[in-house]
């Protein structure tokens, strides 16, 4: 028995899943001519404000919002092919990572751990400069639960000028 093949109504189904998850009250509408077809992926080029597209992978119907067009599409599809989405992910350095190469990329990660009074909090945060030092000798080469997407930029220009090499995966929900 074959596995069901997903299609584009597939992902627009599940688009309008994650609409109604996320208490959203839009209406999927889009230019077809300029949804692009990858061979794990679709990109659905939805404009509205604070959103300019998703990317839905084929197997899962994972819905990747990638919000604001803070970054060029090209850099979205490196990320989404890497496992990097706007959502929690555990990002995993490869062991042999310079520290200050994985410190300036902390900076712009956001992260769902406990503050110095122990309170989680209700939505990613940024590390403080101060907690980075912690963070690194606590958590490296594994960073879980945290929004890498936000240093999006930062992450491509390390694995093109640095080496950097990762593991990025959506995070389980808690």
């Amino acid at each position: 028995m074959s596995a069901k093949s997903n299609t584009i109504r597939d992902a627009e189904e599940a688009i309008r899943r994650r609409f109604s998850a996320d208490g959203f009250r839009g209406t999927l509408k889009y230019n077809l001519a300029e949804m692009i077809e990858a061979e794990r992926w679709w990109y659905i080029p939805y404009k509205w404000i604070g959103c300019f597209g998703f990317i839905v992978n084929k197997d899962d119907l994972y819905v990747n919002w990638l919000g604001s067009g803070l970054f060029k599409l090209e850099l979205c599809f490196w990320g989404h092919d890497h496992g990097i989405v706007n959502d929690l992910v555990d990002f995993s350095f490869a062991p042999d990572t310079d520290t200050t190469v994985a410190a300036k990329l902390l900076s712009g990660f956001m992260h769902m751990h406990p503050n110095a009074r122990g309170v989680l909090p209700t939505e990613p945060v940024w590390y403080r400069d101060s907690e980075i030092p912690s963070a690194l000798s606590t958590q490296f080469p594994l960073f879980k639960r945290h929004l890498v997407w936000t240093n999006l930029r930062g992450l491509f220009e390390a694995y093109e000028k640095d080496g950097l090499r990762f593991d990025c995966r959506l995070a389980k929900k808690v």
